[in-house]
Order: structure tokens, then sequence, then C-alpha cells
């Protein structure tokens, strides 16, 4: 897995977490929302860093898939893009609106 890749599975995570198992995504919240390591993760869950290194692989390999498939954080990015580069062209009721829009979003 590339570091570009590592860097969005947070973000990959609130879009498609509910999709991992259980445990699956618990491991990938431990080491990469509370940045605890493979032999701290072992401990809390019961298993061994071999183990959890396993689970967080193909986590992420399911993430990574699930994106590359559905592509839901790069249409968003995208509209946000184009919401942003909208708005510095429109007038202020207009803006008020798009405004509106990027809060929706940042809501996923």
């Amino acid at each position: 897995m590339g570091k570009k890749d590592k860097l969005y599975i947070g973000v990959y995570l609130d879009y498609y977490g509910a999709m991992l198992t259980e445990h699956q995504a618990g491991v990938v919240r431990m080491y990469y929302d509370l940045d605890m390591s493979l032999s701290e993760i072992g401990q809390e869950i019961g298993i061994s860093p071999q183990g959890v290194r396993d689970t967080l692989r193909r986590a992420e390999a399911s993430l990574t898939e699930w994106e590359a498939k559905l592509g839901l954080v790069a249409k968003t990015q995208g509209l946000r893009t184009l919401l942003l580069d909208l708005r510095d062209r429109v007038d202020e009721h207009d803006r008020n609106r798009i405004d509106r829009a990027l809060r929706m979003l940042e809501e996923d």
C-alpha cells in the first residue's frame, strides 16, 4: 500500500467502515485513530501482533478496493472542489446556497 493510500484509510473508514466486520473496523480505528502499535492492539483484543497486521492488511485492502470501485471519496472531493470554485464566481445569495451545500458535504 502506498503512502497516499495510507493517508486516506481514515477517510475511507468514514465512508466504508460499516462494510467491514466489527473486528476489522475496531482494529483499523485503534491503529489509525488512536495511533496504537500492533503489540498494543494485540494485547487489547487478545491476538498476536501478526494477527493484527493481517487484519489491518485485509481491512485496508477492502477499503481501498471499495473506493476504487465506488469512488465516493473522490466524487465528494471533486464536488467540494467544484463548489469552492463556483463560490468565488457567484453573487451573495448563491454563495450562501453553496456554503450550505459545502456544510452538507462536511457532515458526511
